[in-house]
């Protein structure tokens, strides 16, 4: 079959994000022997206009568009991504008449809403690259998906075939899928990898999936599956190798949801990356869990530059409300022990969910300061995501949390602190100068990352403002009022 993967994500704020998973699919399906191409709608002025074009000339028998994410999970500053979505559709049903089948991790948190409000034909949550390809097998036979479980239908239901046990298809892989066969990397060349370099200042690369930790708003364990399944260390570092042979030295990002555990997993990557002497520098997502002196210096002696360590709070009683594995001593000891090894270190934090309260904001700040990260992230409110434990949690105590079956942004913020909190952070941040506040100002301005690419800056642009010069420019922001915090806005809702 012809079969063209549509990516729709169009963010590049920070960075733009090579699409990983749709390559995943796309590497699958022509090892089934399809011809796929592909149509990145990120980079362009007229992504539309090339997507008609695209279409009109490879006039592709099924078309798989995937949705990476439902919006920027930032509160009260939301960008809510669904009206693109649309759009994309749209200009698809106007130009062809070719079956659209869904996937990608945003529509998998949402599979029977996007279902609804899209109007696809077929939907994919969670893992896709067996099911797409035993659905592309199914209808070049002349089967229709009907027969296959785990396929979403048009009106978000799942099809369950005559003589199942009418039990429902989870979305995650059970613990005992089969890993992918070494060597079937993601087929990177049917989007502009390289652009993503120069664009983004990074590669991305995937050593495993699942996640074990128990978070309570984290949506991983739905995507990926609550056990940890990692490739063989070998075909990982052949990956990067081959990367960087084709494209040059670049840094990469590990896209795992937690790359230093297990630690067996962690320590054979940087071993086999020491014992060929590859010089690579690359980042990572980490959890302060068993994150000690000994791990941070062999991280940092394979190339490691920094990590992004997922505190999300530092109050003990906040931390266990969180769902966290660790507490408060744990974190600071996990980022004394990064530092020390030298890496540069970016302190992830969440603010106001349940049992929030100005103490604990006030002791977690108190702490965070004393760290002497690189960098603070600071996300003021949770987004609810159905299917999570907070979600659940919510629920239970009567919140209406997901209208519309999820689809408009919801953010829960105690009230204890619902007043409190923005102002607070805001002058956290600018006594600081080294804090970002997604939710309360951009990030980075669009023409300013664009202009740090073009002059060859690479790697996670947080790790800029260990610059004290930074320090002084990034506290202006913060030093007046620059939020529309409280004013009401169609497409967000604060619980």
């Amino acid at each position: 079959m012809r079969v063209l993967l549509v990516s729709a994500n169009r963010e590049r704020i920070p960075d733009p994000i090579f699409p990983l998973g749709l390559a995943y699919v796309g590497a699958a399906a022509r090892h089934a022997g399809h011809q796929v191409s592909g149509l990145d709608l990120c980079f362009g002025r007229l992504p539309l206009s090339r997507l008609i074009r695209r279409v009109r000339r490879w006039r592709p028998d099924l078309i798989g568009l995937s949705l990476r994410n439902v919006d920027n999970a930032a509160y009260p500053r939301t960008v809510d991504y669904l009206q693109q979505h649309r759009d994309v559709v749209r200009t698809l049903r106007g130009v062809t008449a070719a079956p659209l089948i869904l996937g990608g991790s945003g529509f998998s948190i949402l599979p029977a809403a996007y279902m609804r409000v899209l109007g696809a034909d077929w939907g994919i949550a969670g893992e896709a690259e067996d099911r797409f390809v035993a659905l592309l097998e199914g209808l070049d036979r002349g089967i229709g998906p009907e027969a296959l479980p785990g396929i979403h239908r048009a009106d978000g239901s799942l099809t369950d075939p005559p003589g199942t046990d009418r039990q429902p298809v989870p979305v995650s892989p059970p613990a005992s899928a089969r890993r992918a066969p070494p060597g079937l990397w993601p087929a990177r060349e049917l989007f502009d990898y390289a652009r993503y370099i120069r664009r983004g200042g990074m590669g991305n690369i995937q050593s495993k999936r699942g996640c074990v930790f128990h978070c309570s708003y984290c949506t991983y364990p739905l995507l990926e599956g609550n056990r940890f399944r990692s490739r063989e260390a070998g075909d990982v570092v052949d990956e990067i190798a081959a990367l960087l042979k084709n494209h040059g030295p670049h840094p990469m990002f590990f896209v795992d949801s937690i790359f230093n555990f297990p630690r067996a997993h962690v320590e054979a990557i940087c071993s086999e990356i020491l014992r060929r002497g590859l010089r690579l520098r690359w980042s990572c997502y980490a959890t302060p869990v068993k994150l000690d002196r000994e791990q941070a210096r062999l991280m940092a002696a394979a190339g490691c530059e920094g990590v992004e360590l997922g505190s999300d709070a530092l109050h003990d009683g906040q931390l266990a409300r969180l769902g966290k594995s660790f507490d408060a001593v744990a974190a600071q000891a996990a980022s004394r022990h990064c530092r020390e090894a030298g890496l540069k270190v970016c302190q992830t934090l969440i603010f106001g969910a349940p049992g929030e309260t100005p103490d604990s904001v006030r002791a977690t700040c108190r702490v965070a300061r004393g760290l002497r990260a690189t960098a603070v992230v600071a996300m003021t409110g949770v987004r609810v995501y159905p299917g999570t434990p907070l979600h659940r949690h919510l629920s239970a105590r009567g919140m209406p949390t997901s209208p519309d079956g999820g689809l408009t942004p919801t953010f829960y913020i105690d009230p204890e602190v619902a007043d409190f909190l923005p102002e607070y952070l805001r002058q956290q941040a600018a006594e600081a100068g080294n804090w970002v506040l997604p939710g309360l100002a951009a990030p980075i301005l669009p023409a300013s990352q664009r202009l740090l690419r073009a002059l060859g800056v690479s790697g996670p642009l947080w790790r800029l403002l260990r610059h004290r010069a930074l320090h002084r420019l990034n506290r202006r922001r913060f030093r007046r009022p620059n939020t529309s915090w409280g004013v009401p806005h169609p497409r967000r809702k604060m619980l």
